[in-house]
């Protein structure tokens, strides 16, 4: 893997942090050594995404817990940081919460905004802790704008797999040393939906040009690279790599089934839910069928859990004299950006 090293940092793609080059190089080899079926069980551990616009970091271990990102700020970018988070929360659902000493605890992993040499950041949660986005001199709203979008978890859009279609690289114009820069996302990166020309995760025309020319060309002629805003591409791709933050009175399903003997109780717990969900929950007797007295009677209680979110525990108690089967459903009533 080819990159550039700024302050000790490996950077990929002009902006995206790999981590030290140490640690990339012991990542590099790992990758090397691994066999074909390891490759194909971790490819297989990355759940499918849906189709809309854009292009997104490969993993859900990537994502931010209930699209909640916490963060720290050094106080000269605070103006700049401000104004960025707050476009990000008039535009998306992704939410932002400053990290202190009062609630640290809750948050272990999160962003900190730092001047550094350049505009730069990670691609996704990176589950390490601290993760840097850097904004060092002449990086303006825009710069901030595309460098959170990093780390929400969008890769840069001309390097999806589908790009030759709708843009041309032209090698001969790019500096000697940055190809690697208009690499593609192939193995590591899902493609949603179409091409977005006017995303602010897009490279500029002349990125890493060695005379001033076009380093990029869209085929149909149309603008790329602005750092105005996000585009509706962008807004929609962070729609589909956070689904669980839309809204929905019909969203149900079944958690888990069990079997509880005549007379005893027992108790499950679920897997971790967002927070800031409001979730019902039934059990439903499933076998065997009578038409009589009441067979089962349950209590649900909750955990709190880091990075906001919570366990449920499930108590069933079977007040008959066989053993009853039962589904667990649950049923989402929404959501709420400000629940805590």
């Amino acid at each position: 893997m080819t990159y550039s090293v700024i302050d000790d940092v490996a950077i990929f793609e002009g902006d995206i942090a790999l981590g030290s080059p140490d640690e990339v190089a012991a990542i590099t080899a790992e990758v090397t050594n691994a066999t074909a079926a390891e490759v194909a069980a971790a490819v297989a551990d990355n759940e499918p995404g849906i189709v809309v616009n854009g292009i997104g970091i490969t993993g859900q271990r990537y994502r931010w817990p209930g699209g909640l990102v916490p963060f720290t700020c050094v106080s000269s970018l605070r103006p700049l940081v401000n104004q960025a988070i707050a476009h990000w929360q008039q535009n998306t659902r992704i939410r932002f919460v400053e990290r202190t000493s009062a609630n640290q605890n809750l948050y272990p992993n999160w962003v900190s905004f730092e001047v550094r040499d350049g505009c730069w950041s990670s691609v996704g949660m990176q589950g390490t802790g601290a993760q840097v986005i850097s904004l060092g001199g002449g990086c303006g709203f825009g710069s901030a704008v595309h460098e959170i979008g990093h780390a929400v978890g969008l890769w840069h859009e001309q390097s999806r797999e589908d790009r030759d279609r709708f843009v041309r690289v032209v090698w001969a114009n790019i500096q000697s040393g940055r190809e690697h820069n208009f690499n593609q996302h192939i193995t590591d990166g899902d493609d949603i939906g179409s091409y977005d020309f006017g995303s602010i995760m897009h490279y500029p025309e002349t990125a890493f040009s060695n005379n001033g020319k076009a380093t990029i060309v869209p085929v149909g002629g149309q603008a790329i690279g602005q750092r105005t805003g996000l585009s509706a591409g962008d807004i929609a791709a962070v729609r589909t790599l956070y689904p669980e933050l839309e809204q929905s009175r019909s969203w149900r399903g079944v958690q888990f089934s069990g079997n509880v003997a005549a007379g005893a109780t027992r108790r499950w717990s679920t897997h971790s839910w967002p927070s800031h969900w409001f979730v019902e929950w039934f059990v439903i007797p499933t076998a065997p069928v009578i038409d009589g007295n009441a067979q089962l009677e349950w209590v649900v209680g909750t955990s709190r859990q880091a990075e906001r979110l919570v366990k449920y525990h499930v108590e069933v108690r079977n007040l008959s004299n066989s053993a009853v089967s039962f589904d667990a459903r649950y049923q989402v009533l929404g959501w709420s950006p400000n629940v805590i």
